[in-house]
């Protein structure tokens, strides 16, 4: 099983990004769409093991401005190019069995 990124153009010429899961299934290469990525690939990142815990509550507090929110992300191996940083999301996939992190 791995995890793919698509990129899609819609009617107005804009490109779009979507998560897959892609898995081989009795010899057939089976796709499962699991969520949005919005114009940035990059936007959400699959977090392994327990590297984030230490800093969820810094990640959370209300006056953590983008500069600081860049240098923690830096710090556990995610490099972030959106700006501005509106949310931050912590998903617990139970299908794929995977946590990632989203920033919009």
């Amino acid at each position: 099983m791995s995890i793919s990124v698509r990129k899609e153009r819609r009617g107005n010429g804009k490109e779009y990004y979507k998560l897959y899961e892609v898995k081989r299934v009795n010899g057939k290469v089976r796709t499962k769409y699991v969520g949005y990525l919005g114009k940035n690939p990059n936007s959400k990142k699959e977090i392994t093991g327990m590297e984030i815990l230490p800093y969820v509550e810094r990640l959370l507090d209300i006056e953590i401005s983008d500069s600081e929110i860049r240098d923690i992300l830096k710090k556990i191996g995610i490099d972030c190019d959106i700006s501005p940083i509106t949310k931050i999301v912590l998903e617990n996939d139970r299908n794929l069995r995977k946590t990632f992190l989203r920033l919009k």
